[in-house]
């Protein structure tokens, strides 16, 4: 690796070899992968930084530390020392026997660039011109090489990538303008600046040297005061340039790359992929309810979230454990709101992607500190491998978006390996998108009713609005088959609005159509997403009085588990509700959280309990009693008990002697149209006699005992 010269050196001080590597390597290649190889004593560790030349790769990163505070380090590279110190190992690597390369973080690049003086290669055959160029320069911080002739500054151009060229016009091997003409015929070089440095005033000359590119030229013989102005003033337009490079590339919230700049990485991915060089994996990952971040706690708390989660991401793929195995770099990029997307070069197969999704979900999962609070995140991933099946980054990430959507319908916090039917499984979710957008505009939607019946009397108290979507191609569609769609995609908003609005003009139809064959009250579900939006309060207010509704003839229906999941912001909404007057049911009471402590935290009108516990009452055992415990510690309250999904006679019977007020289910009727709804209460009011003997004829019946505190945790 190095010349056999260097080996009395090398024993003088084992760790030469770092600082000769540290000082050749200029090139943007080396740069953009790696700041350090190393070669010690082969005779045992080095005595400053403790390396061994024999160690494992891994072994090595976590010496890395102690490495780059090796007294010749420090002597040779005092200007951003400091910076390596606070670098993250991405990954160690071996490249020759007792030498290694570690890799440092893409998006770390050009902070550790910019930590270094800028460098200027003057390329001038007379070294008097060299060494006044150089005494001027010397109060600038900047790093100065020289070329005596125009082929050796070709090649120093090539391999150091300077800052800025001097170039002088006339040389014996190559004057400055065919220099000039091949540096912008090369891509290492092209965007170089360069400042011609000539004795000649031919303006014919000095016009073809800015067609060719130079940014700025002076005059032999030059005054040092303007010689460094210029110099200046071309290494700022340059950074600035460089730096709006930067933010067209990168992401300036978290500093990763962005989108564009990673589809330029997965195309060259592709390419050697195409080439049977090593595969490639994407992994696409999305924060699951991150949105309720910004919507609850404000923007500034959801920034600090995403830079703390970019911060967990590289140091997933950094963890030496798992990106030793890979030869090239890994990038983290963010595409824009939660969502961000790794790619893994290089790898063997499907078990070192999973190897490091799974890695990223256990990141995910602990708690974050942000502004005070700790909140609890997790993760969504697709995972794409790629071995030479893709010609276009816009279908790996596609793939991947896809399967991350697989993880979300699995339950959040996982992670899925894209396979084919996952595609099919996707362009019926994009249908479903697509035709819910034309629902809206084309009224697609209807109403149905689903009547709530007093137990004890038969006749109906409310009236549950129920969405169905009349699909002109595939008949009605069940609202589980487009709810959550609309959900994700945030069309329930919307959605919700027309429901709000059609319910209570049905209502006040209703009305007016004929007071006593009018339900006393009209149920209304809402999403979480509804109940959190800014203003919501207002928009009901606002319907109400528009439709001559009394607010406190309506339920709004919401679920356990969703108000939960965003308690604080929800219990705010709910509280400007029935401050208006209208009530609110806690809907589908034993699938969420199931715990009876919970109500306190929220202020609630009606509990329902849902069909899971509804189905089991005629079997007896402990549903039975569970059911009883709820009722009887509620009866103390105003907290009233509907008990959804009844649908037999014994079910019924039950909850009777139970002494449940509320129930709805297909026993009394399935969901009905709006114009049926009137004719069903006068129905059941010409039935209430005959409903209340069937009512006194089970009275008698065995109710089940209480069941104790420490039972109802067992089930």
């Amino acid at each position: 690796m190095f010349a056999e010269s260097d080996s009395r050196k090398r024993k003088e001080n084992p760790c030469i070899d770092t600082v000769n590597w540290l000082e050749s390597q200029g090139s943007e290649d080396v740069l953009a992968g790696s700041f350090a190889g190393m070669s010690c004593s082969d005779k045992g560790p080095c005595k400053s930084c403790k390396l061994n030349a024999g160690d494992e790769a891994n072994q090595l990163g976590f010496n890395l530390s102690a490495m780059i505070q090796h007294p010749a380090i420090k002597m040779v590279l005092p200007k951003f020392h400091s910076f390596l110190s606070g670098v993250r190992c991405v990954s160690v690597a071996m490249v020759a026997s007792g030498s290694i390369r570690v890799s440092i973080m893409s998006d770390q690049t050009s902070a550790l660039e910019s930590a270094l003086p800028p460098s200027i290669l003057v390329i001038d055959d007379c070294q008097d011109i060299q060494k006044l160029i150089g005494a001027i320069l010397s109060p600038m911080k900047v790093r100065l090489e020289y070329a005596s002739g125009g082929e050796e500054g070709l090649r120093m151009a090539e391999s150091s990538v300077p800052a800025l060229i001097l170039l002088d016009y006339q040389m014996p091997d190559c004057d400055g303008l065919e220099v000039l003409r091949r540096l912008r015929l090369n891509g290492r070089t092209a965007r170089i600046p360069v400042m011609m440095i000539t004795a000649d005033n031919d303006q014919t000359l000095i016009a073809r040297a800015f067609v060719l590119g130079v940014c700025d030229y002076v005059s032999k013989p030059f005054l040092p005061i303007e010689l460094r102005a210029r110099v200046r003033s071309a290494l700022g337009s340059n950074a600035l340039i460089e730096d709006l490079r930067h933010q067209a590339r990168f992401d300036s919230l978290t500093g990763l790359p962005n989108k564009s700049n990673f589809v330029d990485r997965i195309q060259r991915s592709i390419n050697q992929s195409l080439n049977r060089l090593p595969g490639f994996a994407i992994l696409f990952i999305d924060l699951d309810r991150f949105k309720w971040i910004n919507d609850s706690l404000g923007h500034s708390c959801g920034d600090q979230a995403l830079q703390e989660a970019s911060q967990r991401l590289r140091a997933c793929v950094q963890s030496t454990g798992i990106v030793a195995k890979f030869t090239a770099e890994n990038t983290v990029s963010r595409f824009g709101g939660d969502e961000f997307v790794v790619l893994l070069e290089s790898i063997s197969g499907t078990i070192d992607a999973e190897l490091v999704a799974s890695r990223i979900l256990e990141a995910m999962r602990q708690p974050f500190l942000i502004a005070g609070r700790t909140l609890h995140l997790s993760a969504s991933i697709g995972v794409v491998n790629s071995h030479g099946q893709y010609a276009s980054p816009e279908d790996v990430i596609r793939d991947a978006d896809i399967a991350m959507y697989e993880a979300k319908e699995a339950g959040r916090g996982c992670y899925r390996i894209f396979d084919a039917s996952m595609g099919s499984r996707a362009l019926k979710r994009w249908q479903i998108d697509s035709d819910l957008r034309k629902a809206i505009e084309c009224h697609q939607f209807v109403l149905q009713y689903q009547p709530i019946i007093c137990l004890q009397t038969g006749l109906v108290e409310s009236v549950e609005a129920l969405i169905r979507w009349n699909h002109p191609e595939n008949g009605t569609v069940p609202p589980n088959d487009f709810i959550p769609m609309a959900e994700e995609t945030g069309l329930i908003v919307s959605i919700g609005e027309w429901v709000l609005q059609t319910a209570l003009k049905q209502f006040a139809v209703w009305q007016k159509l004929s007071p006593d064959a009018t339900p006393k009250e009209l149920n209304i579900n809402l999403s979480r997403q509804q109940l959190v939006q800014p203003g919501f309060s207002s928009l009901v207010g606002a319907c109400m009085r528009e439709n001559g509704v009394e607010a406190s003839k309506v339920h709004f229906e919401i679920t356990e588990s969703e108000v939960m999941n965003d308690l604080q912001a929800s219990i705010q909404s709910i509280q400007e509700l029935r401050a208006m007057g209208a009530k609110i049911d806690l809907d589908d009471f034993g699938t969420g959280y199931s715990s009876l402590a919970c109500l306190h935290q929220l202020p609630i009108d009606v509990l329902k309990l849902d069909r899971s516990l509804i189905s089991q009452l005629d079997q007896g055992g402990q549903y039975a009693k569970l059911v009883d415990l709820v009722l009887k510690l509620l009866s103390e309250t105003e907290v009233k008990v509907i008990a959804e999904g009844i649908e037999t006679e014994d079910q019924l019977h039950q909850l009777q002697r139970l002494q449940c007020k509320l129930g709805q289910g297909y026993l009394f009727s399935k969901p009905i149209d709006a114009d049926k709804v009137q004719e069903f209460v006068r129905k059941r009011q010409n039935e209430r006699a005959g409903f209340l003997q069937r009512g006194m004829a089970q009275s008698s019946v065995f109710i089940p005992k209480l069941m104790s505190i420490p039972m109802i945790k067992s089930i």
